[in-house]
């Protein structure tokens, strides 16, 4: 029970160790472009879930392109970086496992994304970068449906719906994930058009 409790408290730390970093590198990080999580684990008993989910709200494009990298505590990746596109109205499930998992396999989740590393205990933060050079810049304004069947809004990886959970397989227990940055963030972006209540800018905004 003590060393449990001495791990909880360090990964706490941890996590107010790198919101801090966060915070004194303001321009390493475009916070109104990427999406990150503090904290994620993977041993031989633990693994972290991720579901990502395109809403379909207005100023949206149709298909959002995002990478994915999973970041160890010592700046190593553990893994290879993920790209995909998520369409609109789906949600994207992400497993983060140790390599030859019983279950959790590219073979039994064909349809999800499994980043697979050591089978040692690692921990780290995640990084979600948009594929779009300028996501928040000149985007179409959706007017109706055929616009949106058309082509239009933003390919903006801070307009979609992070949540997940650090799972300990053992007892089926765990903890939830914090992403900052997504849609439910609760910082207030730079720029907010006051009629969708989205992040834009540039000439494309509505």
């Amino acid at each position: 029970m003590k060393n449990k409790l001495i791990t909880r408290v360090s990964n706490i730390v941890a996590i107010f160790a790198f919101l801090a970093l966060l915070a004194g590198n303001a321009n390493a990080f475009l916070n109104e472009q990427i999406v990150v999580s503090p904290y994620w684990q993977s041993d031989g008993t633990s693994y972290t879930f991720i579901a990502v989910s395109h809403t379909s709200l207005s100023g949206m494009a149709s298909q959002i392109g995002m990478t994915i990298n999973v970041i160890q505590n010592d700046k190593t990746a553990f893994g290879t970086a993920v790209d995909f596109t998520i369409q609109s109205g789906t949600t994207k499930k992400i497993f983060i496992a140790r390599t030859n998992h019983a279950s959790i396999n590219p073979t039994n989740l064909a349809s999800s994304i499994v980043i697979q590393g050591t089978t040692n205990y690692k921990h780290g933060h995640i990084r979600i970068d948009p594929k779009a050079s300028n996501p928040n810049i000149g985007g179409k304004k959706c007017v109706n449906v055929l616009d949106a069947v058309g082509g239009c809004g933003y390919p903006d990886v801070t307009m979609l719906s992070f949540w997940g959970a650090v799972v300990v397989e053992q007892n089926s227990t765990g903890f939830a994930m914090e992403f900052i940055g997504d849609m439910h963030d609760s910082a207030v972006a730079p720029l907010v058009n006051s009629a969708n209540g989205i992040s834009v800018s540039g000439p494309g905004a509505p």
